[in-house]
């Protein structure tokens, strides 16, 4: 029966692979094309804040396959795909086969997952480190023999994979000491130690990431908003975002309302999942979901780090208790709620899949609108261009970024535009974060100052709007 799971998870996870890059990846991709494999590692990422894992992959993985959409998404869909594996096996190891496959079914349609194992970038890999390291774990503590250098390497993925991943080694060593097994504390802090060591080769990168993102919070406040700066909703947004993933509606009202029920019915199941587990399992498990979010809480008051598909790695914990919950009730009740659950999750990650309104940043369409209308210029509310866009361009459209400083404070950081514009009486204007670059619409007061108007207004899913401006 687990095959046939997999079959169902792999096959979700390759339902609109060829969807729009999206800005970060736009950049990782764009990046991988241009740098060398050692530059990649030593230049690009020391502007990237994450660990080696994923930049490796994929300048190898685009080396050998290409640089399409569908190319450089195939890892993610593999890692994705492996750790609903991994899921059963812990499931089933933890507390019994029967729950490793509900919680693997629970995963193999779980719209959260399925769109980050569809996204190029490290998030699918960083949920596979953990659940391969917590397994190991696992074998270790119910007395089963695990080679010691299995233990280090399992700990050196995760340090490789992404930095809000390491927040699972604090979750590990509460739960270890709730264990209190000396011999075990003892194994794993030496595994840990030398995963450390051997990860020595990244700490001066490491820390000219660490300068370079203090510099940029100083000088870009805002930018909290877009990577994840904490505040009252942080919490809730993830539990919800866990069941339903990244689907949203425009009118806030609706979409809470829709979701309380939702959300009671879900908090209620793994509630009975607690209540249920005893020992080892649950105060596993616990320590697996709550001291990352803990950590990641505390952590973002200060330095903004908390967004929820930064702790996909939790997924797989949470989805386990629910299994727990679900099978927790008498029969009637139980088959009524299992069925309730598969049907949340599943038409969740249809209405992912199916509608492009859902879906990632549509450069794909923005290009292809202007290809199709071939204007003179085109403005970004930024002081170059985007990757995402160049990928689609290939250098085919006349593209210019408006500002000559990024954020713009004053009239002085935008750039000449009458020189820009000269002998031009129809340009595009597209406000991508124009809310970080260009708060104050200084570009668009400018445009109206040298006698353009806007005509109209077109609006491309996640980039934003479109102002189309005439000069008459």
């Amino acid at each position: 029966m687990i095959w046939g799971i997999l079959g169902v998870g792999l096959l979700l996870r390759l339902i609109s692979l060829n969807q729009s890059l999206w800005f970060d990846e736009g950049i990782n991709i764009m990046a991988a094309r241009s740098f060398s494999f050692l530059g990649m590692l030593t230049q690009y990422a020391v502007a990237d804040f994450h660990p080696p894992g994923w930049f490796a992959i994929l300048w190898v993985w685009g080396k050998l396959f290409g640089y399409s959409e569908t190319a450089l998404r195939i890892p993610s869909v593999i890692f994705g795909t492996i750790t609903i594996y991994m899921t059963y096996l812990i499931g089933r190891k933890l507390v019994s086969p029967k729950i490793g496959l509900l919680a693997a079914l629970l995963l193999s349609i779980n719209p959260l997952h399925i769109y980050y194992s569809q996204e190029a970038r490290m998030y699918a890999l960083a949920a596979l480190a953990v659940t391969v390291n917590l397994y190991l774990l696992i074998r270790v503590i119910q007395g089963e023999k695990v080679n010691t250098i299995l233990l280090v390497f399992s700990n050196f993925f995760i340090l490789l994979s992404d930095y809000i991943a390491y927040f699972i080694f604090p979750a590990q060593l509460v739960f270890l000491l709730f264990l209190k097994r000396k011999e075990i504390v003892k194994k794993w802090a030496i595994g840990l130690t030398a995963a450390v060591i051997l990860n020595f080769f990244w700490w001066p990168i490491f820390l000219k990431q660490l300068d370079i993102g203090a510099t940029a919070f100083a000088n870009l406040p805002t930018w909290k908003f877009v990577i994840g700066g904490f505040d009252f909703k942080t919490l809730p947004l993830t539990f919800i975002k866990i069941i339903i993933g990244r689907i949203s509606l425009a009118n806030k009202l609706i979409y809470a309302v829709l979701l309380l029920p939702v959300g009671s019915l879900f908090a209620y199941i793994l509630w009975s999942g607690i209540k249920k587990l005893e020992g080892i399992p649950k105060k596993l498990l616990l320590s697996w979901i709550i001291v990352p979010l803990l950590i990641a809480t505390i952590i973002s008051l200060v330095i903004p780090i908390f967004s929820y598909f930064r702790v996909l790695y939790i997924v797989p914990g949470f989805l386990i208790l629910l299994a727990v919950g679900t099978l927790s009730f008498k029969k009637r009740l139980r088959n009524g709620l299992l069925m309730t659950v598969i049907l949340v999750e599943l038409f969740c990650s249809l209405l992912y899949l199916l509608i492009p309104f859902n879906q990632r940043e549509d450069w794909k369409g923005l290009v292809a609108f202007f290809k199709d209308i071939k204007p003179e210029i085109i403005l970004l509310e930024s002081s170059g261009t985007f990757p995402a866009f160049e990928y689609y361009a290939q250098g085919t459209l006349y593209v210019k970024g408006a500002l000559k400083d990024f954020p713009a404070k004053d009239e002085s950081s935008v750039s000449n535009l009458g020189d820009l514009l000269k002998d031009i009486n129809e340009t595009y204007l597209v406000d991508y974060l124009v809310q970080i670059s260009d708060p104050n619409r200084l570009v668009a007061k400018k445009l109206t100052e040298l006698g353009y108007k806007e005509k109209d207004i077109k609006n491309f899913n996640g980039v934003g709007f479109v102002y189309h401006y005439i000069r008459e």
